[in-house]
C-alpha cells in the first residue's frame, strides 16, 4: 500500500537523520579538545556551507530550464517571494541563524562544559516539546490527543532507556545554574529552527535554507572567534589528524546531509510530528557505541528503546501532515 510505503520511507529516514545526528557527539568532543566551541562552529558552517555549496550549484542548473517559465506564469509565486534580499526573507534567514544556528551550536558547547552531563540530557528532551508549543503558536500547528500521546510515550521511552540516575540531577543548583540555563537556551534555539524554517521551505528548497542560514551565522560566528577566543591562523597547524576527521564529521555528516534529509522531512510532516524522533538519538547513541566500543546493552535499555521508537511510529503512522 501507498499509504503504508510513506510512513515506511518516513520512520526510515527519521532513523537515519538522527543516527547522523549522534554521531557528533564523539565528533564534538575530539574537536573542542583543539579548539573552543565557537571556532568549532565556524568550521562546521564554513565546511558545510562549502558542500552545500556546490549541491545547490547542481540544482540550480537542473531547475534552470524551468526559471523563465515561472517568471511568466502568475499562478506560481513570483520571484521577489524567492529573493534572498527581499525584506521578509532576509529578517528571516537573520532570524533562523541569529535565534535559532547560533544558540544550538555555540551555547550548547558553552552550557555542557558549565553543567553537568545528566542535566544537559535531561534539558534535552524538551526539544520536542518546546518545538510543539512552538510549532501551535508560530505555524497554527494542531497538537492533537494522539500527538501529545506519542510524544509522551517517547518521552517515557528515553527516560527508561537513559536510566537517569534522579537523586544526582542538580538542576537548580547555583553552580550548575549557568550552564543549564544556556543549554535549555540551546533547546529553544534548535526548537525555533525547526519551526521557523517551515515558513522558509514553503519559498526555498531545503539546499537553499540551509546554505543561507549556515553563511549568516558564519559571518556572525567570525568576529566572535577572533575576540572571544583569540584565533589566529597559526593554531590550525597544530591540529591533528583526528580533528580534522572530527570537523569533517560534523560538517559532511550532522550538519551536512543529516540536515538536507531533515528539511526534506519537514516539507512531509508537521514540525511536532518530526521532531518527537529526536528521542530516537540516546537509542541510536547507545547502539552506535555498543558497535564501536563493545558497550553492553542491557533489557532495560531495550525496552526504553522499542517504547521510544513506537511513540515515534504511532506520530508518524496515525496523522498526515498539514498542508
Amino acid at each position: 500500500m501507498l499509504w503504508s510505503r510513506k510512513v515506511l520511507v518516513n520512520v526510515g529516514l527519521l532513523v537515519l537523520v538522527n543516527t547522523m545526528w549522534a554521531a557528533q557527539y564523539a565528533a564534538y568532543k575530539a574537536a573542542t579538545g583543539q579548539m573552543g566551541p565557537i571556532t568549532v562552529s565556524v568550521w562546521t558552517f564554513l565546511l558545510s556551507s562549502f558542500l552545500l555549496f556546490l549541491f545547490l550549484l547542481q540544482e540550480r542548473r537542473r531547475s534552470g530550464r524551468h526559471a523563465e517559465a515561472e517568471k511568466n506564469n502568475p499562478s506560481v509565486e513570483g520571484s521577489l517571494e524567492r529573493s534572498f534580499w527581499a525584506r521578509r526573507n532576509f529578517l528571516g534567514f537573520v532570524m533562523i541563524a541569529i535565534l535559532g544556528l547560533l544558540p544550538a551550536s555555540v551555547l550548547l558547547a558553552w552550557g555542557e562544559i558549565r553543567s553537568t552531563a545528566s542535566n544537559a540530557a535531561l534539558l534535552y528532551l524538551t526539544v520536542p516539546i518546546i518545538t510543539a508549543v512552538l510549532a501551535v503558536m508560530i505555524l497554527g500547528e494542531k497538537m492533537t490527543l494522539v500527538r501529545w500521546a506519542s510524544l509522551a510515550l517517547s518521552l517515557v521511552g528515553v527516560l527508561i532507556l537513559s536510566d537517569f540516575d534522579w537523586r544526582h540531577l542538580e538542576l537548580a543548583n547555583s553552580k550548575y545554574l549557568l550552564g543549564n540555563v544556556l543549554v535549555l537556551a540551546a533547546c529553544t534555539g534548535s526548537a525555533f529552527y525547526n519551526v521557523y524554517c517551515k515558513g522558509l521551505l514553503r519559498r526555498f528548497t531545503p539546499l537553499e535554507v540551509l546554505v543561507y542560514g549556515y553563511v549568516i551565522a558564519l559571518v556572525i560566528c567570525l568576529p566572535l572567534m577572533v575576540v572571544l577566543e583569540h584565533f589566529t591562523l597559526d593554531v590550525v597547524r597544530t591540529y591533528t589528524g583526528t580533528t580534522w576527521l572530527s570537523l569533517v564529521v560534523l560538517s559532511t555528516i550532522s550538519w551536512g546531509l543529516a540536515m538536507v534529509l531533515w528539511m526534506f522531512l519537514l516539507k512531509r510532516l508537521d514540525v511536532s510530528q518530526a521532531s518527537v524522533s529526536i528521542y530516537l538519538l540516546p537509542l541510536l547513541g547507545i547502539l552506535i557505541a555498543a558497535v564501536t566500543l563493545k558497550e553492553k546493552i542491557t533489557p532495560t535499555m531495550i525496552v526504553g528503546g522499542a517504547i521510544t521508537l513506537i511513540g515515534t511510529v504511532l506520530i508518524t503512522s496515525t496523522e498526515t501532515s498539514a498542508p
